[in-house]
């Protein structure tokens, strides 16, 4: 019988596959369809594949081992049969992955490596009726000697905790159980408790959204396997440690439509911090394996809400060619079996998840309501991480929605050989705050691009595992002030300067939220000598339908229906857009699919024009339809900004030039204050 199909499930899913409306049978016949198109193929990649054979090889022998596990035929016997053979023919030196790998002697596995134990794991244990005894041998030696060998021989030479242990312990262990190696097993099940902790403790990731669900479906991957095969050996508290993620993913999410060069079909956007995709969703697999076996609430309704918002109405959208490497994420081959546990869907707002929440990664949000006009996302306050890598110079950073379309928005990343790459990954390109020390050299406008800038370190030592346990987590240099809502009036505050090292003393960030259309950004920045402030602002026209202007102090941002006017408080000037990269989502080869081109993003600096040591600055900003932008205006009156329009009027008072207390008044009088009590900041009405 085999491990990831029991007769239960398979039963289930033949009497539900005639039942139109049944989720199965669309699964089913979305799954059937697409391993036939790869079955004309008569090969693993068909004649348009943008990938290289190992990073499309798991999602593809599982589905196909699945499919033929359900409704077995001398077609798809034939495919499986001529591509399984093929790679667990290929050498080892292959099995350790592309060229880019370290390939030194004695060899070791990589992600590639955990990929192909995946896949050829799941054909050996579904669709053995495909191959005679002598091929299922040379399965199992390949598994036993190219894949699982190598897999834990990287775990035995790296002793740090982030994403990649999770994916070379779950090759190896999905390995060891369709292996039946019960030894090997045994050995390796510390590795399930080992790498949940390179999770923060509300299930939030340090690295990214993208890598903490790459993380999770690996993790997903070993416990089906292992409480599958080996019940006796699986632990079901462990199920937790994914189910945590939940509240944090679905907090993520910003909501979903259609993205120009993808087609016509509704694809999710989310809170891409970090080397992480703007049309993230966590990979199903993930969801209906919380959704099925958490006895966690809210995260088990959460996890079956995620599910049916962002894969039930679209089965067949693509791509599925990276869909395990985490990446451009999709349901995969443990999708059906899963169905058959069915589970009560919760949503956000019935969960009682906070409009106004904060993460131990960093990532703040604030909404005006869960299914409202605007989303400020935020990365900037974490606690001590417990995994990272990664990482940007997007510390105080943020990424701002108004109806359903990102106005300020983070780079993202593409190819990690491109030369972009560490460009895209700096301060420079992200909503936050560069400085330059020296400034008197500075000619023309390009001079100050090409200037040396200081700017957030991202590059950190790894989490490093000593006696089987993981060290001390890894302080960035940012905490968090403030995360508070009461009624229309949010306020989230993270001080980040020792991320810049000296001369920076203070970062200080505030985002202020009133109602949907009002946010003030309040700024106190203090150095150990006079610096430059340049402010960055990463606008988006991915699509190449921005519209925008400056005029002394205002840049002005049109985007389909909606927009925003951003009025800088501080005394400096603007510059005219650098051209810069916003990216859809990863791609392992250059010049694909997601991967944005010049112009895609359009960076704004507003300059200072004298070095200060102090400074306290606010930005106030209003969102609105594009033709009501107009109407709003800043007027400024001593420390008082008070932003309105025809139909609204909201005013930011600073109580003081450290920004220690401030007040937010509403047009009707109502009035808000943050002060700072006992070194920690309130909001008060």
């Amino acid at each position: 019988m085999p491990i990831f199909l029991s007769d239960t499930e398979k039963a289930i899913i033949t009497s539900e596959r005639n039942n139109r409306d049944s989720l199965v049978s669309i699964f089913f016949n979305a799954l059937h369809n697409r391993v036939y198109e790869r079955v004309t193929w008569g090969d693993l990649l068909g004649p348009n594949a943008t990938t290289i054979w190992w990073h499309s090889a798991a999602e593809y022998l599982s589905d196909a081992a699945m499919c033929y596990a359900l409704e077995p035929s001398p077609h798809l016997a034939h495919w499986l049969n001529t591509v399984t053979l093929d790679i667990i023919r290929k050498p080892t030196y292959d099995w350790v992955g592309p060229e880019f790998r370290d390939h030194s002697e004695p060899l070791t596995g990589h992600l590639e490596t955990a990929h192909l134990c995946w896949g050829v794991s799941a054909v050996y244990d579904l669709a053995k009726g495909a191959f005679s005894t002598a091929e299922q041998q040379e399965i199992r030696n390949a598994l036993q000697e190219k894949g699982l060998t190598l897999c834990r021989r990287w775990l035995d030479k790296n002793q740090h905790l982030a994403n990649w242990r999770s994916i070379l312990a779950s090759g190896a262990i999905v390995a060891s159980v369709v292996l039946e190696d019960e030894a090997a097993l045994t050995a390796l099940l510390p590795e399930l408790e080992l790498c949940p902790q390179a999770l923060q403790a509300d299930g939030s990731y340090g690295e990214s959204l993208q890598y903490g669900n790459y993380l999770a479906l690996a993790l997903t991957f070993a416990h089906e396997a292992v409480s599958r095969g080996f019940p006796q050996l699986f632990d079901a508290a462990l199920t937790n440690t994914i189910s945590k993620c939940m509240s944090w993913f679905a907090t993520s999410m910003f909501y979903q439509k259609p993205l120009a060069d993808w087609g016509d079909e509704p694809r999710a956007r989310a809170a891409n911090f970090n080397d992480s995709a703007a049309i993230f969703r966590p990979s199903g697999d993930v969801l209906l394996y919380v959704a099925a076996r958490s006895r966690m609430e809210p995260e088990q309704g959460l996890a079956q809400w995620l599910f049916e918002q962002y894969y039930v109405s679209s089965p067949t959208q693509g791509p599925h060619d990276l869909a395990t490497l985490g990446m451009r994420n999709d349901w995969g081959f443990l999708t059906l079996p899963l169905l058959c546990y069915p589970a009560k869907s919760t949503s956000p707002e019935r969960a009682h998840l906070p409009l106004t929440s904060s993460f131990a990664n960093g990532n703040a949000f604030i909404r005006d309501a869960w299914d409202g006009k605007t989303v400020v996302a935020i990365n900037g306050g974490s606690q001590p991480l417990h995994g990272l890598g990664h990482l940007h110079g997007d510390l105080n950073s943020f990424i701002l929605v108004h109806q359903q379309e990102r106005l300020l928005a983070d780079p993202g990343h593409s190819c990690y050989r491109n030369l972009i790459h560490g460009l895209e990954s700096s301060s420079q390109t992200h909503s936050t705050c560069t400085f330059l020390i020296e400034k008197e050299a500075l000619g023309l406008q390009e001079d100050l691009a090409k200037a040396a800038l200081l700017e957030q370190k991202s590059v950190f030592p790894r989490r490093v595992i000593r006696n089987g346990r993981a060290g001390e987590p890894v302080i960035r240099g940012d905490q968090r002030l403030i995360c508070s809502q009461d009624d229309v009036v949010s306020v989230v505050g993270a001080e980040v300067g020792k991320a810049y090292g000296e001369p920076i003393e203070t970062f200080s960030r505030f985002w202020i939220l009133a109602g949907s259309h009002v946010l003030f950004v309040v700024d106190h920045i203090v150095a150990q000598q006079p610096v430059t402030t340049l402010w960055n602002w990463m606008v988006n026209n991915r699509d190449s339908k921005t519209h925008w202007q400056t005029a002394q102090n205002t840049l002005t941002i049109k985007r389909n229906g909606a927009g925003m006017k951003l009025f800088h408080g501080g005394k400096g000037s603007w510059s005219y857009p650098v051209y810069g990269y916003l990216h859809d989502a990863y791609h392992p080869e250059p010049n694909q699919l997601g991967e944005g081109h010049s112009g895609t993003g359009l960076l704004f600096r507003f300059t200072e024009k004298e070095r200060q040591v102090a400074r306290t600055v606010v930005h106030a900003i209003a969102l609105d339809e594009p033709d009501q932008l107009d109407q709003w205006q800043l007027q400024v009156d001593a420390n008082g900004y008070t932003l309105q329009s025809d139909a609204r009027k909201w005013t930011l008072q600073l109580q003081d030039e450290k920004a220690a207390a401030f007040s937010m008044i509403s047009g009707h009088g109502r009035k808000w204050e943050v002060v700072l009590q006992n070194g920690q900041y309130q909001l008060m009405h």
